[in-house]
């Protein structure tokens, strides 16, 4: 009776632990429809919402914006662990620009078009959408910029019926939040590959996403300082992005070479890349608060071949 008690006890826990679990993992939605009925009482002329997820890190943005002639957004935010955070919002492009999100993908990348058509004109505005976790940035483009890649499924939610009388109706808006659903949401798991450097083990962590490892671009820079391969990393605030500079001893910054742990974090890196002032189209990841790169796409920037030990299952990477 006490195996039969305490087996029945465990269960209990496990199913209280996992019920635990989805509902941290969903708290974004209760907070979702609490700062959307506080922006809409405040001015219930800007009602309505579109619900994306720019960056693929399984949390949405929400944005509120108002139709008809003035189709401004008013306000933009999403959810970093248990906190509501604003969106800096972009003063060029109307709201309807985000009802109307068409999705890209090139070479592993996803690129978000906006469409956006201007009222008394026959021309359409196309808009890539860029969120880096804080600020929504659009770049004008034109169609043939994305037209070459393929398309893929995509939800972006938008809904304009969330009154009642001229007031925001709870239910409504809660109905909207919980129809949401993830599209291809990033994840990355840690990396089983080893990495060499001229045959010699180096101790990197890395990250295995979409079946290619990736590695902290200032680790790498880091195991290779003493090589012919050698490049610098840094912050480059004029060009608003990373900024790699081959030929020059990397300049240690503390943290690198460290385990960066279980993925809790994966977003797609919006930042642009420059190596030597030229700007480059690499694919790379934030993922805990640090950029990764494909280790062939770093060989290609700084210069130095990549091959595979299958007997060792490692990367080799050769700077000689």
């Amino acid at each position: 009776m006490k195996k039969i008690i305490s087996a029945a006890a465990a269960a209990v826990m496990t199913c209280v632990i996992c019920i635990s679990s989805v509902s941290a993992a969903e708290s974004w939605r209760e907070a979702f429809v609490t700062r959307l009925m506080k922006i809409m009482s405040s001015d219930p002329s800007y009602n309505e919402v579109v619900i994306t997820d720019l960056d693929r890190n399984g949390i949405p943005e929400a944005f509120v914006m108002r139709g008809g002639m003035n189709g401004g957004i008013s306000a933009g935010f999403t959810m970093n662990g248990n906190t509501i955070t604003s969106i800096d919002i972009p003063a060029n492009i109307i709201g309807e620009c985000l009802t109307d999100i068409t999705v890209y993908e090139k070479e592993g990348r996803y690129i978000f078009v906006g469409r956006e058509v201007p009222r008394y004109s026959s021309v359409i505005n196309y808009y890539k959408l860029i969120f880096d976790g804080q600020k929504l940035t659009t770049e004008k483009i034109l169609k043939s910029y994305v037209s070459p890649y393929p398309t893929i499924p995509y939800v972006d939610m938008h809904g304009d019926d969330f009154l009642t009388n001229g007031y925001p109706n709870r239910i409504k808006i809660k109905n909207f939040v919980d129809r949401y659903e993830g599209i291809n949401p990033l994840t990355a798991t840690n990396s089983n590959a080893k990495l060499l450097v001229n045959g010699e083990e180096a101790d990197v962590f890395g990250y295995s996403v979409n079946d290619s490892n990736y590695y902290k671009v200032r680790d790498i820079a880091m195991i290779l300082r003493n090589t012919a391969s050698r490049f610098e990393v840094a912050w480059d605030e004029n060009l608003n992005g990373i900024s790699i500079s081959t030929g020059f001893k990397y300049t240690i910054v503390g943290g690198e070479l460290s385990d960066d742990g279980a993925a809790l974090n994966v977003s797609q890196n919006s930042a642009p890349v420059y190596v030597d002032g030229e700007e480059m189209d690499f694919l790379s990841y934030n993922i805990n608060g640090n950029t990764y790169f494909k280790i062939r796409d770093i060989a290609d920037m700084v210069g130095f071949s990549v091959d595979w030990n299958s007997e060792l299952q490692a990367v080799n990477l050769i700077t000689k």
